[in-house]
């Protein structure tokens, strides 16, 4: 994005942006994976780099969207510069009081812009005025930017299953489950 100046704006999800839901790319690049250290009831970690990195994306859900719009269970935000999105996140009041990311993503030429930090900000803030005990997310061990995102935010790692992603094509990733605790 070098030095120009650019207009960040969060929108929440509505009728007249609603086709703007998933349009920006989720692809990353697999370098190094999360080695989960236990101890008790202390979750750590180490990076390891992987041999041939390769770069994954996610499938869209199909969901209808439409349903998250003015629902006081479920939201999304949409992230725009200049009136181009770059950059969601999909909410939704989980079983715990907690508000569970569904989708964060931010568009792969603007990372690193303060783009996922601000949507996280607004979705902190969904959380709070919605009374909820505080935001989890899940993600892979292959995902290591997003995990250093949430541990820099200021999340805990607070589970991980080794079996969630088993009938996949990644059947050797990891489910790594972050929260933030209001």
């Amino acid at each position: 994005m070098g030095n120009h100046p650019y207009r960040l704006e969060i929108v929440e999800l509505n009728q007249t942006n609603l086709s703007n839901i998933n349009s920006m790319d989720n692809a990353f690049e697999v370098k190094s994976r999360i080695i989960l250290h236990i101890k008790g009831d202390i979750f750590d970690y180490t990076i390891e780099e992987v041999p041939g990195f390769y770069t994954k994306s996610y499938l869209n859900d199909e969901l209808d969207y439409s349903t998250y719009i003015g629902n006081p269970d479920r939201t999304a935000y949409l992230a725009y510069i200049n009136d181009k999105a770059v950059g969601q996140i999909i909410l939704r009041r989980w079983w715990n009081k907690f508000a569970w990311v569904e989708d964060i993503r931010v568009e792969s030429k603007h990372r690193g812009a303060g783009i996922g930090t601000k949507l996280m900000d607004t979705a902190v803030k969904w959380a709070q005025t919605s009374e909820m005990r505080g935001i989890m997310v899940e993600t892979q061990d292959t995902n290591v930017p997003a995990c250093l995102f949430y541990q820099k935010y200021g999340f805990k790692m607070g589970g991980a299953d080794k079996m969630a992603y088993g009938g996949s094509k990644y059947s050797k990733e990891t489910a790594l489950f972050w929260y933030l605790v209001f």
